[in-house]
């Protein structure tokens, strides 16, 4: 039997690969005049997308793509007016921890043939809170002693506005009473919380005697010290008090009822605030911005998120 040739068959191999296996230019258009110049460098076998080649030569972005972030509401609305078409869409998540309004400019086309399209355009609106909304939503309900308490309201006294004159039957009338029926008291002015935040200035380190509350839903609280406000009497204190502040950045004024509590131990006062119905008033924030939204641009809003992009 005669011996294999391994030599010759390598040189074999070495002649073919010298003949066929070498890289040669190729030019790809990509519909239109331009041509793009690439290479072709052998690798083993491998199929491969041309479009990374081609995009490298286009004078234009082939579609729009991206997602904008806005940072107020008119923002938002002026943008989805530039680019909206006939298929656009916008997308409400109205959940209370992280809220937003999504608009997808190149949203599927309606009905069973409509044309289907990318979605990988558009733009969201967060909801960002306002400083004054998460300055009060910071301190609800947290109790604060006398000299802390002082200093705050003497910083946010400018977000209590007067206490609302009514003199017709308006429903923003019958709500405002409505709450202070509820709550048990009447709204403290800005003028009589500042009275008070001087009041407790005065009576910072001193010790409770007795704390009543009067008829009228103020509590009236003396000190062993016998501290009195300017009229010579003990300290008395409302129980409620109104707050006008936006719930968004750049949004609109919101009345928010505030209900005033203290707490007597071993002498010692401590004061919290409850912001009455909180979440209601995010809410009816989100449900307002949504609603002007869709107004203003015309597009049809679905309460959820849009499906991620192909």
């Amino acid at each position: 039997m005669a011996e294999p040739n391994h030599a010759g068959d390598v040189q074999a191999a070495l002649a073919f690969a010298k003949d066929h296996v070498h890289a040669y230019p190729l030019g790809l258009q990509n519909g239109s005049t331009e041509t793009a110049q690439v290479v072709v460098v052998p690798r083993g076998l491998e199929l491969k997308s041309t479009k990374p080649f081609v995009d490298e030569w286009r004078g234009a972005p082939e579609r729009r793509a991206g997602q904008a972030t806005l940072q107020d509401l008119d923002s938002f609305i002026a943008l989805t007016l530039r680019f909206r078409d006939d298929g656009s869409a916008l997308f409400a998540d109205t959940t209370p921890e992280a809220p937003g309004l999504t608009a997808v400019f190149d949203y599927h086309q309606a009905g069973p043939e409509g044309a289907a399209r990318f979605g990988r355009h558009g733009a969201v609106y967060p909801f960002p809170l306002s400083d004054e909304w998460k300055a009060w939503a910071e301190k609800d309900e947290e109790k604060m002693n006398q000299a802390e308490f002082a200093e705050f309201l003497e910083d946010r006294i400018g977000d209590v506005p007067p206490p609302p004159v009514f003199t017709d039957e308006s429903a923003d009338a019958d709500r405002v009473t409505q709450l202070g029926r509820l709550l048990g008291g009447t709204f403290a002015s800005a003028q009589r919380l500042l009275e008070l935040s001087r009041g407790l200035k005065v009576v910072e380190n001193a010790r409770v005697k007795s704390a009543v509350n009067l008829s009228t839903g103020e509590a009236q609280i003396a000190y062993e010290s016998d501290h009195r406000d300017d009229a010579g009497a003990p300290l008395k204190v409302p129980n409620l008090f109104l707050i006008g502040v936006p719930v968004f950045r750049g949004g609109a004024l919101y009345r928010v009822g505030v209900r005033l509590r203290y707490r007597v131990v071993g002498g010692s006062i401590s004061w919290l605030y409850q912001l009455y119905r909180a979440d209601v008033v995010l809410a009816d924030a989100v449900t307002e911005a949504c609603g002007r939204a869709q107004s203003q641009t015309g597009l049809p809003l679905y309460k959820g998120l849009p499906e991620k992009a192909a």
